[in-house]
């Protein structure tokens, strides 16, 4: 909750800031100074607060700080205000600790020329007046309102120059006389010095008139000053702290001199001249690194960078300093401060006299050296146990270390100030490419190598969970727009292009497959720019654009990438499966440049090229729920038609990935989140969805023209399912018999399946059950159905012995229910393909075998349920059976009708609970309406007999069935009678009734129709009968008969 609260006032802060920095001037109200009056001391609070070490400590007081330099811009005189009230409290407070925070808020405003001039005049009015604490904290905040001015406006510091402002001169030689007045000790004089430097610069003719031999006595103390700092910069007064002070203030003095104009005023660079090598000496000696003490790291090295930008500033040539910072031998804090340098010189150049940095291109080579030296230092030291040969010419603080008492070795403090140099170095790749990629003299091989190394340089850097990763992808993007890839090798653009893009493509892609990424979505997000950027290279050269496409490489990480982009589509991150799917329209583009490029057909290059692109217009889809999207990616990898190295791939590692997480799953139930269960049951789907393309790779090669290589074989691995042309001709020679499929991987994943549609775990296990249902069913590639279908009926094969018993138990009972549950699915769903595989396997002796095992099941509820269901089966079959293929069809069918007959009314009558008497009458409707599918058309034919024998079996089957329907009929109206006298609660069961005894009528005409021959001797005295309702029943058979048109002629 802590944290939340700093997020929660950083938030409000940056809101503020954005605010107040929007208004214009003209747009102050009364009510807005109330508000900045309530507002002011608040965000002073968060300033002086966070002084203490915590983690947003530093983000809060930036914050609050940059909305203060907002507020002051139109409410000036608050501020100021504030300030000005403290300074006149502390000049009548008596004791020695005093409160200076409102003072050191001068250091976060916005100031003009005007306002400096008001704060300068203000602080001489009391300085002498302070104590010393007051006057130390003033001290130091006037020269950060120095920096703040120049940096804001430097066109008036450049005025300045041009035509001096006599007020501002006047104040500052003031203060300067109280201030040097103030230094009487040393220690005070390094205190005063660099604000002092300071104050003489805003006195341009006070600096021109000291730089003479005499001067007049006022102006003594300023010519004194001055050679005082050069005497302590050379290091003869022989005080550390006052040459230390030295350095500081002459760097200032280059810095400011840096904002002037040359011609405006040639006597501070006359000044500045006069100290500049002694300051290189005493800043840039690798023998003897400047150091002030522990915990003045980064302000030395703030100043070092401070003097290495404006001495390249005053002179970009004069590069002595430049040499020892590239040096290898120089401690790594003079590499750190040199590429921090050239970034500030890369991002802040908005002065017109600047030199640019096209100036050091000439050390690119040095710098690429650095990078690739670092990089291997810092790789080596963040993998555990790696053997570091750490060498004495990196070592951050040079021979001071062992004076800073560390708690970590030494090791772990090199590899720490490398990867600060590393980022660094990528911060510097990302500002400005070119500085990195420049090669003035190098032949086209070597240019296109060492531009390799470092791109693939960074890349090593995205798995790392850290800044360098971020850094590294941003650098990666900026190297790939389209007109920085055309300098990685000027003499070949095209062909480095294909060489260099595809390395990095292969390895991102294989860290990504292999899960090695913590952050994969936003690396997906990251690759998905990568791949638009190559696009806009290629349409930018796309006469050429295959020139060099065709290296081994290439098609590799093409397949790479696929692989990556299949196995994001089971991610259970919804957004990763969205941007995956959106990467597809890339590949697809991609291959439209190719093809143009090539004048070869887009299948060439991409076989699969219009499920893709079905696969990237559905990536809009971000309003669908996790479920609906599955479904939709999962219809569309079922129409995945050719099998290329990369899906199969995809298949294999998905199908290893789903075999470790399946046994973790029942191993350690506990263990898994919802997420891994849902990504499970991702991986479950896709397996089933893409498996048919992956089988069809055993039987039948891609298409001729899609032949890519798959790889080195350092890369490759052993293939699961990809076989050589032998076992091709060996499977053909099978005539690619299915029990020949059975030791592929896909084979091997329907028997795991099938094994867990009777998984018995026991917190797991129904959520595995009805998740492999389902997918089986719903979601399987049509291309498995005759794979499917053989395993069920072999599986439920072995449930008889050779006597034709069958062992009844839970398990078994399981997996006959589950197996109807599938069956229907599949004929029930109409998937893309279904009619064409369905017939591929007979499903007669399956549909016995489960009939003969539920029939012996008895007639407890939970077997009248399956009883139900099973019949249901058995109407979906004959809605699909043109889809299907019989082998003895009219034996079968007659074998169905006996045994769904003798459920009718088997168990109606005689159960006394009213839900029991429900369901028997759903098994009863169920049954007829099975039966009725089953009569349409069927010739009956009793198992034996033969000549006049047939015949009268005939005539004897058909009056068993005739006689069942109607004693049926019979029973529906009995029940409907006694219904009427009770009402109420029976009203569902008559509306049943009525459907059955439709469904009975359809029985009979069904019967009647098929066997004119034998039935209509049996059935035509029931238009005679007695009873009026059986005479009704029977004129609608006949009726119905009619109206089929069956053919009467047949009879004598």
């Amino acid at each position: 909750s802590e944290k939340n609260l700093y997020l929660s006032q950083l938030i409000i802060l940056d809101t503020l800031d954005k605010c107040l920095a929007g208004q214009s001037k003209d747009c102050l109200r009364l009510d807005e100074t109330m508000l900045v009056k309530q507002l002011l001391p608040e965000i002073c609070h968060f300033i002086h607060t966070y002084r203490e070490v915590h983690q947003h400590a530093a983000e809060l007081r930036a914050s609050a700080s940059a909305v203060l330099f907002s507020l002051s811009c139109n409410n000036f005189n608050a501020v100021f205000s504030r300030i000005s009230t403290r300074l006149q409290e502390l000049t009548v407070c008596s004791e020695d600790n005093v409160d200076v925070h409102d003072i050191e808020l001068m250091q976060y405003i916005n100031v003009d020329c005007s306002k400096l001039k008001r704060l300068l005049q203000e602080t001489v009015l009391k300085f002498r007046a302070l104590k010393k604490p007051a006057q130390l904290a003033v001290i130091n905040s006037l020269e950060k309102v120095f920096w703040n001015w120049v940096e804001n406006y430097p066109d008036e510091f450049t005025k300045l120059y041009q035509s001096p402002q006599t007020d501002v001169a006047e104040a500052a030689e003031k203060l300067f006389d109280l201030v040097d007045s103030f230094a009487e000790s040393a220690k005070r004089k390094a205190a005063v010095w660099p604000l002092q430097i300071i104050l003489l610069i805003l006195c341009p003719e006070i600096t021109h008139t000291i730089s003479k031999d005499t001067v007049e006595d006022s102006k003594a103390n300023k010519k004194l000053f001055l050679d005082n700092l050069r005497k302590a910069l050379a290091g003869q007064g022989g005080n550390k702290q006052l040459m230390e002070s030295a350095a500081i203030a002459c760097v200032k003095l280059c810095k400011a001199s840096t904002y002037i104009n040359w011609e405006d005023h040639s006597t501070i660079f006359l000044l500045v001249q006069s100290i500049v090598m002694d300051l290189k000496a005493l800043l840039f000696n690798p023998s003897k690194p400047f150091w002030r003490g522990t915990g003045s790291q980064n302000a030395d090295v703030e100043l070092m960078v401070d003097c290495f930008v404006s001495c390249f500033r005053i002179n970009p040539h004069n590069n002595q300093h430049f040499k020892v910072c590239l040096a290898s031998s120089s401690p790594s804090i003079f590499h750190f401060v040199l590429v921090n340098s050239l970034h500030r010189i890369i991002s802040n150049s908005h002065l017109d006299w600047w030199p640019k940095i096209d100036a050091v291109y000439c050390y690119s080579g040095e710098l690429r050296f650095m990078f690739s030296d670092t990089l291997n230092r810092v790789i080596q030291g963040t993998v555990p146990h790696a053997s570091l040969r750490m060498t004495s010419s990196l070592t951050f603080i040079g021979k001071k270390t062992t004076s800073l008492k560390f708690k970590e070795k030494a090791t772990d403090l090199d590899t720490r100030s490398y990867k600060c140099l590393l980022l660094a170095l990528v911060k510097l790749i990302h500002a400005d490419p070119k500085l990195l990629l420049h090669n003035p003299v190098k032949q086209a091989p070597e240019m296109q190598s060492s531009t390799a190394e470092l791109i693939t340089g960074l890349v090593q850097l995205v798995p790392l969970n850290t800044q360098l990763a971020q850094e590294a992808m941003e650098a990666l993007l900026v190297l790939h727009q389209p007109e920085t890839i055309e300098l990685w090798n000027p003499d070949a653009p095209i062909e480095t292009f294909w060489d260099i893009s595809s390395q990095v493509l292969f390895l991102i892609c294989r860290k990504l497959i292999t899960q090695q990424l913590f952050n994969g979505t936003e690396v997906l997000k990251w690759l998905r720019e990568i791949l638009i950027c190559r696009n806009k290279f290629l349409l930018k050269n796309k006469d050429c654009a295959t020139m060099g496409a065709g290296i081994p490489l290439c098609w590799q990480a093409q397949t790479k990438l696929e692989v990556c982009l299949y196995m994001f589509l089971w991610s259970p991150d919804t957004e990763a499966v969205l941007v995956a799917m959106s990467c597809f329209r890339h590949l697809c583009e991609e291959a439209d440049i190719r093809s143009a490029a090539d004048e070869v057909p887009v299948q060439t290059i991409l076989p699969n090229y219009a499920t893709f692109s079905e696969l990237a217009s559905v990536s809009t889809m971000m309003g669908t729920g996790r479920p609906t999207l599955q479904k939709r990616v999962m219809a569309l990898l079922r129409r995945v038609e050719h099998p290329t190295p990369g899906n199969i791939e995809a298949w294999e590692d998905t199908y290893t990935k789903w075999d470790q997480t399946t046994k973790q799953i029942l191993n350690f139930p506990k263990n898994k989140a919802d997420d891994g269960q849902q990504e499970w049951i991702n991986m479950t789907g896709f397996l089933c969805a893409l498996g048919g393309v992956c089988l069809q790779q055993r039987n039948t090669p891609g298409p001729a023209t899609y032949s890519p290589p798959m790889g080195p074989l350092s890369e490759r691995k052993p293939s699961m399912i990809s076989m050589g042309p032998s076992d091709i001709s060996n499977t053909m020679a099978s005539s690619c018999s299915l029990s020949a499929s059975n030791e592929t991987p896909v084979g091997r994943f329907l028997d795991r399946l099938l094994a867990l549609l009777v998984c018995g775990h026991d917190r797991v296990g129904l959520h595995v059950r009805t998740n492999v249902k389902d997918l089986l069913g719903l979601e399987l590639s049509p291309v498995l159905y005759p794979m499917l279908s053989n395993k069920l009926k072999n599986s439920i094969g072995k449930f008889f012995d050779t006597q034709g018993s069958v062992p009844i138990n839970d398990t078994n009972t399981q997996f006959v229910e589950q197996t109807i549950a599938i069956m229907k699915n599949l004929l029930d769903s109409h998937t893309e393909g279904s009619s064409e595989h369905l017939g591929q396997a007979s499903i007669e002796t399956m549909m016995l075998n489960l009939v003969r095992y539920v029939r012996i099941l008895g007639n407890v509820v939970h077997a009248i349920q399956i009883k139900t269901k099973l019949c249901q089966l058995v109407e979906v079959m004959m809605e699909r059976r043109d889809d299907l293929s019989f082998c003895q069809e009219m034996k079968f069918r007659n074998k169905m009708v006996e045994y769904l007959t003798d459920w009718v009314m088997g168990t109606s009558n005689q159960a006394a609970d009213d839900d029991i008497k429900c369901l028997t009458r759903d098994l009863d409707q169920a049954s007829m309406e099975a039966v009725v599918s089953l009569l349409a058309g069927l010739p009956l034919q009793p198992e034996e007999g033969d000549g006049v024998e047939l015949m009268e079996a005939k005539s004897q089957l058909f009056l068993k069935y005739f006689t069942l329907f109607m004693n049926l009929l019979n029973d529906c109206s009995e029940v409907e009678d006694e219904g009427q006298t009770v009402g109420g609660r029976k009203r569902g069961m008559s509306r049943r009734l009525a459907s059955l005894r439709h469904c009975t009528i359809l029985a009979m005409s069904n019967l009647l129709n098929a066997n004119v021959d034998s039935g209509l001797m049996h059935s035509i005295g029931l238009g005679y009968h007695k009873d009026l309702q059986t005479r009704a029943t029977f004129m609608e058979v006949l009726t119905k008969i009619l109206q089929q048109g069956t053919e009467f002629d047949t009879l004598a």
